[in-house]
């Protein structure tokens, strides 16, 4: 009976064993990031591969995931096979860190020719990848695009097209109606992609501007050309008062200097009027300095290049971002940012330091600059959102005090022909100032109505303010506002749910 055993036990059994064991362990997808909270273990959903990137052993997928509720979620997850961008898939929830996934063939997408307006008001920005193309015999062209925005992000939308489209090409559309589409150029918008990419890179090499500003006053000017002493007295002397912020015009002018409008001042051929831009006189520092290090010290000049090759933009640079990566990214679209303090400079001689103080503070300005553009999105409800950060270096007597801004510009879109919408305001500042410690204040402005909240860490501070409460109350009141809320807390403002950056992918980076 013993000899009997081997001889029943027929030799395909291990291959045919194997195979579905080896799919399913290709199906799997490993996610670099928590499961979103909307989908739960064992759920399912619809995802669209936005992206691909082949690692050493696998391959780094980047999925838009289409919830229940009508949101969408962007995760990043490692796949040990590759997926083509633009394809659907089925994904479930293993667990908190695994989904497994299948393919969803092209009949059994669900084609549209219609918009419900219900989930994408008139106005709202849709995204697409063309995926066929047929010529009309009555004239024209049907078009089919793969939607990678939106609550139909993953959906088939069929077009009516006078022009023909290249195939596998991006396109970007206003939606006017449920079955009209205005085409919007790429040219005026921003690569998410390169924003996303690049806004994590800045955070991560960014540095406060108070402890630049500190170091230029301590700094030997003996050592340094006559170029460079001029830019470090530009860059001082334009740093205004605290109190003269509260003058509109030269409120206005430093908001102008602050760096964020550097570059469309270059495009537009203003560069004569930015003197006193505070990002323009930091990048000619740095490009003085540079050549005092080269003649000193070949191999310090060296590290310091590599350096400011890092500070500087390079915006399209390719790799899809880890956990940690997300996790930047994700702090530095919160406001305010936080205070990050590199070496101090106690040698007053030594230029390697400072500059890079100063290409710290140019990746502080760029972080502000990325996260404007990373939270200026048009929503589900058509309501368009423009959003304006920047971070002015005043000063207080003999402090150097850092006045974050972040104004945030809400334009409705009428839902009704002629009717009229008011756009809404919501200004925050945050700044440090002795002795009242850490402050941050929000206020919401829509027509002549104001709300405002104020947060002070320090108990003292937040009593003081609570008391005063009443006499601003009576100023806003005396300028014509309504005023519908007025608080004042200790402690920091809640951080809630960060503005998603839109994915778009260029189809040579898939």
């Amino acid at each position: 009976m013993a000899s009997e055993i081997p001889s029943a036990r027929p030799s395909p059994s291990i291959p045919s064993m194997q195979r579905p064991v080896v799919q399913a362990v290709n199906n799997i997808l490993q996610l670099q990031s928590s499961l979103p909270t909307q989908l739960n273990i064992g759920d399912c959903a619809q995802a669209q591969v936005l992206a691909l990137r082949e690692s050493q052993n696998s391959f780094q997928v980047l999925l838009r995931l289409s919830l229940g509720n009508g949101q969408t979620s962007t995760v990043e997850v490692q796949s040990n096979q590759p997926l083509t961008a633009g394809s659907i898939l089925n994904v479930t929830a293993l667990s908190a860190q695994q989904l497994v996934f299948s393919l969803l063939t092209d009949s059994k997408a669900a084609i549209a020719t219609r918009i419900d307006t219900t989930l994408l008001a008139p106005g709202t920005l849709l995204e697409g990848k063309v995926t066929q193309v047929e010529a009309n015999p009555q004239g024209g062209f049907k078009i089919l695009i793969s939607v990678t925005n939106s609550a139909l992000a993953g959906q088939q939308l069929q077009l009516e097209s006078a022009k023909s489209l290249p195939l596998n090409s991006l396109l970007s559309a206003r939606i006017d109606s449920p079955q009209q589409l205005s085409f919007q150029p790429f040219t005026t918008r921003m690569e998410p992609l390169a924003i996303n990419q690049e806004l994590q890179k800045q955070f991560n090499q960014q540095g406060s501007l108070s402890q630049l500003f500190k170091g230029l006053d301590t700094i030997s000017l003996g050592n340094l050309s006559p170029d460079a002493q001029k830019t470090i007295q530009q860059l001082l002397g334009a740093l205004p008062e605290l109190d003269q912020l509260s003058n509109p015009k030269k409120l206005a002018q430093s908001l102008l200097n602050s760096g964020a409008q550097l570059e469309q001042r270059l495009l537009s051929g203003a560069a004569e009027h930015a003197q006193q831009d505070i990002k323009a006189n930091l990048l000619r520092l740095i490009a003085q300095i540079m050549p005092l290090l080269s003649n000193s010290n070949p191999t310090l000049a060296a590290s310091q290049s590599a350096l400011l090759s890092q500070a500087l933009p390079g915006l399209l640079r390719e790799q899809l971002l880890g956990n940690t990566q997300a996790q930047l990214r994700e702090q530095a679209l919160r406001f305010p940012l936080p205070g990050r303090l590199l070496q101090t400079l106690d040698n007053p001689n030594d230029l390697g330091a400072l500059l890079r103080l100063a290409a710290a503070a140019v990746s502080r300005l760029q972080t502000h600059q990325l996260a404007s553009l990373g939270q200026t999105h048009t929503n589900s409800e058509g309501t368009q959102v423009t959003v304006w950060q920047v971070e002015i270096p005043t000063r207080d007597q003999h402090n150097i005090v850092p006045l974050q801004i972040k104004f945030q510009h809400e334009q409705p879109t009428a839902k009704k022909p002629d009717e009229p919408v008011t756009p809404l305001w919501k200004i925050d500042l945050s700044f440090d100032l002795e002795p009242l410690g850490p402050l941050h204040i929000q206020a919401s402005v829509q027509g002549s109505s104001i709300s405002s909240q104020l947060w002070a860490q320090q108990a003292s501070t937040a009593q003081l303010i609570d008391h005063e409460l009443n006499h601003l109350r009576d100023r806003l009141l005396a300028i014509g506002l309504t005023v519908k809320d007025l608080t004042c807390h200790q402690g920091s403002p809640p951080q809630g749910a960060k503005t998603t950056l839109q994915q778009r992918w260029i189809d040579d980076l898939a």
